[in-house]
């Protein structure tokens, strides 16, 4: 049997013909051994220059613009509804598959943007030292960091391109005190989905924009760091209930209902196999969750028809890439409660864009002026605009609810560190 097949396939989803042109190893029927994603940053210093040297040599290979536009191409299919967990495991899988072609030991980290969610240009990942932070001014172009200079071939010819949203600031993320009570409070995977999808997940991709705030985001590696974080997420979820690891429910994109008997778009495989990440074909942990129970499956249905190539560098998608910088081309901008949101949270995410009330993420502190020297509040993510949201197939009334959740939470942390701040005076 071949160890993976070079698939050369139009795959019709929808209306659009997507082609592309890269390795898509088989997954394996059984695990030999269970690997543990961890944290980037507690990588040690060869661990960390062993993924850099794998995912620039994915980059030479063409294999990041692949994965670019298949995920643009059935977007529609896996975003704004119950096929978004499960199929971007599979996805974060394949991509970890073949960094493993090219260096077995290399394992996909993670990059948990709670820790700096307040002022993540504080956030090592952000830093010339992993993969760089804004790009530059005029042609937006990511030019420090592993990346550094990297082009891409798809949608078009290119730099790799981030544009905060904020121009020289993200913005803030969302601190993981909401995430885990969006888990605590959340009983339905279609549930927790959508709060997920419309919450923390988007307002990382809103914050660094440029190519990552598009569906052809992963283009950048850090894509695969992000939604190895959101996978993290769904798993501590589903080990909260056993039941979580053998069902889902929800509703696909044409709003046929989900079961675990589904099948993920492109993939042709069932959402089953994916319930369980050490089971066969995945095979991980995660650095501070339990071991998944293992929960025995039926071998995965395989459903798509492929034609096999040995080319590797078919010119449809540019495999043969070269280092490219532009030169002056702007980028390429392409439920806590069931209450529905009132018209002023309405309103203020149509005001999404404005510039957050001071740069570093405070504002004004409360109190005496000897207690504002000491403290100033943190401020929430803000509001995501309207028409990205839409055009990202999001959900405009979910990220509204998701929107007075996180800033109920952060002003209750607010509040908390204003009164540790009055007892130790």
């Amino acid at each position: 049997m071949l160890k993976y097949v070079c698939i050369a396939l139009a795959v019709i989803v929808g209306e659009v013909v997507a082609k592309s042109v890269f390795p898509m190893p088989r997954l394996s029927q059984s695990c030999t051994k269970i690997v543990v994603r961890r944290d980037i940053t507690t990588l040690s210093p060869d661990e960390q220059q062993r993924f850099f040297r794998v995912v620039r040599e994915m980059h030479r290979r063409g294999w990041m613009d692949g994965f670019g536009s298949m995920h643009d191409h059935i977007s529609h299919q896996v975003h704004g509804n119950d096929q978004f967990f499960a199929w971007h495991r599979r996805f974060l899988r394949h991509f970890e598959t073949l960094m493993q072609e090219i260096d077995p030991n290399v394992v996909l980290p993670y990059w948990n943007w709670g820790t700096f969610w307040q002022n993540p240009l504080a956030d090592p990942v952000l830093s010339s030292q992993f993969f760089g932070g804004n790009g530059r001014p005029g042609d937006n172009c990511v030019m420090e960091g592993t990346e550094a200079r990297w082009g891409r071939n798809y949608p078009t010819k290119n730099c790799l391109t981030r544009k905060f949203r904020y121009g020289t600031s993200t913005g803030s993320f969302w601190p993981m005190r909401a995430v885990r009570d969006v888990m605590k409070t959340t009983k339905s995977h279609a549930q927790f989905r959508s709060r997920i999808e419309n919450g923390a997940h988007g307002i990382v991709h809103l914050g660094l924009g440029g190519d990552f705030e598009t569906m052809w985001a992963p283009v950048d590696v850090l894509f695969f760091l992000h939604h190895a974080m959101i996978d993290k997420i769904w798993a501590e979820w589903q080990a909260q209930d056993p039941q979580r690891f053998q069902n889902v429910d929800g509703y696909d994109s044409v709003r046929q209902p989900i079961t675990a008997d589904s099948i993920m778009p492109f993939y042709g495989e069932d959402i089953g196999s994916t319930l369980v990440t050490n089971g066969p074909g995945y095979c991980y942990t995660y650095d501070d969750l339990p071991t998944p129970p293992a929960v025995p499956r039926n071998k995965p249905k395989i459903m798509m028809s492929m034609n096999v190539s040995a080319n590797l560098t078919d010119a449809n998608i540019g495999l043969q890439q070269q280092s490219f910088v532009s030169q002056g081309h702007e980028a390429e901008q392409a439920s806590a409660d069931n209450e529905q949101a009132d018209s002023g949270d309405q309103d203020n995410a149509e005001a999404g864009d404005e510039q957050p009330a001071a740069e570093g993420f405070f504002v004004k502190g409360h109190g005496s002026d000897e207690a504002k020297a000491k403290i100033m509040d943190f401020v929430p993510p803000q509001p995501m605009d309207q028409s990205w949201l839409k055009q990202s197939h999001y959900d405009p009334a979910e990220a509204a609810r998701m929107q007075k959740l996180v800033s109920n939470v952060v002003a209750e942390i607010n509040a908390e560190r204003r009164q540790v701040a009055s007892i130790s005076k």
